[in-house]
């Protein structure tokens, strides 16, 4: 397939202009990255993360006061809107690690069960919403728990218990989380009659659950933040070595490095502005669109070095205008279809997913750009310099 038939673009005729561009866009996403910084996600700052769902629209305000009554007064708290799922009604909770605490035995006993901690402050806080103290809560019970209390219950009847608490788990993590009261769950195909009848009298529907927990300690976020460091760092000295040795001009590997610290500063500086959260996945993104310029970039690379051979004395600047404009629709389709699945998984990847999808998304753009207009400036700039300086 074919989109041009010998185009003939002048790319590097107004190569200043996209190199103005770049400039603004590089120093502004550098002003965010210092004013703004990142929003870092539990793996890199350590603490808690538990999301809760409510029944019902919850207060802030109440949830606040009954953390702080329990002496969880430094968490945040974040209502949390799902564009798959606009009508939950989802709180995230962010418990920070303890302060000037590392991973001993005694701050992982303090921290461990954050999520027990903050259940029992919004059981003590918000015990009207909650329901009847006491009883078998459905909606925050797992099903080991659900289990165990249906076995005291019917102890010679441990398989009618085993699949009862089967059920009730199954139905309720398929259906939103949440029971809306006890007769849903009386109503499910695997509880027997004896078991529906104990539900009505021992088991209540609170108004929230749990959707998830995630906990880093401290020193281990803060030893994935240096390893997050040094593999960026780490990948980019690795590829001014391998385009140095394959192209064998060291102006060709400070052009790489040059347009993967381009398009690496870029995508973090429009993840710093929009607020995103960086965690893991946002910086396999990051080393993803790293990976993902060099390729392009080497394509274009080998075009010239073939075109320098074959065209002994002629000028850089429109052997690199040639060659890029002879891999033009090679790097069209290969962008396209890219950008097809990354521009899918950004629409209706859903929130988990959404960080890493925009960081795709920005960082593949700007790899395209930066591979026709600041990897061959660079490169000729690199050359020339050196070449006055030996002719010099």
């Amino acid at each position: 397939m074919e989109f041009f038939k010998n185009p003939k673009f002048d790319f590097l005729g107004k190569k200043w202009y996209f190199i103005g561009v770049s400039i603004l866009v590089v120093a502004g996403s550098l002003v965010s990255l210092a004013w703004r910084g990142l929003e870092y996600g539990i793996d890199f700052r350590g603490g808690a993360d538990v999301v809760l769902r409510f029944a019902q629209e919850p207060s802030i305000d109440g949830i606040r006061s009954a953390l702080t009554a329990q002496g969880l007064g430094g968490a945040q708290i974040q209502k949390l809107n799902l564009p798959d799922n606009p009508g939950a009604h989802d709180v995230l909770i962010r418990v920070p690690p303890p302060q000037g605490g590392g991973d001993s035995p005694e701050t992982a006993e303090e921290q461990g069960d954050v999520s027990g901690r903050v259940l029992a402050a919004l059981r003590s806080g918000l015990a009207a919403e909650v329901g009847q103290a006491g009883r078998l809560d459905l909606n925050l019970a797992g099903s080991t728990e659900i289990e165990r209390d249906l076995e005291e219950a019917f102890p010679n009847q441990q398989s009618m218990a085993t699949a009862a608490a089967a059920a009730i788990s199954s139905y309720r993590d398929s259906h939103g989380g949440l029971f809306k009261d006890v007769e849903e769950a009386r109503r499910i195909a695997g509880v027997s009659p004896e078991v529906a009848s104990w539900l009505r009298d021992h088991a209540t529907a609170g108004g929230f659950a749990i959707r998830s927990v995630d906990y880093v300690g401290p020193s281990v976020g803060k030893d994935l933040k240096r390893k997050a460091q040094y593999a960026i760092l780490g990948s980019l000295a690795a590829m001014l070595a391998y385009i140095w040795f394959r192209f064998e001009k060291l102006a060709y590997g400070i052009s790489a490095i040059v347009t993967l610290a381009h398009d690496a500063i870029v995508a973090l500086g429009a993840v710093s502005l929009t607020g995103k959260e960086f965690d893991l996945t946002v910086l396999a993104a990051v080393l993803t669109i790293v990976g993902y310029s060099i390729n392009d970039t080497i394509v274009i690379f080998d075009r010239v070095r073939e075109n320098v051979k074959l065209r002994r004395g002629d000028n850089l600047e429109r052997i690199f205008n040639d060659s890029i404009n002879q891999t033009l629709g090679r790097t069209i389709l290969t962008t396209f279809l890219v950008l097809m699945v990354v521009l899918t998984l950004w629409l209706f990847g859903g929130s988990r997913l959404n960080p890493f999808s925009f960081t795709l998304l920005i960082g593949m753009v700007s790899g395209t750009y930066s591979t026709i207009y600041i990897s061959a400036p660079v490169v000729i700039w690199w050359r020339t310099l050196v070449e006055k300086k030996a002719t010099a």
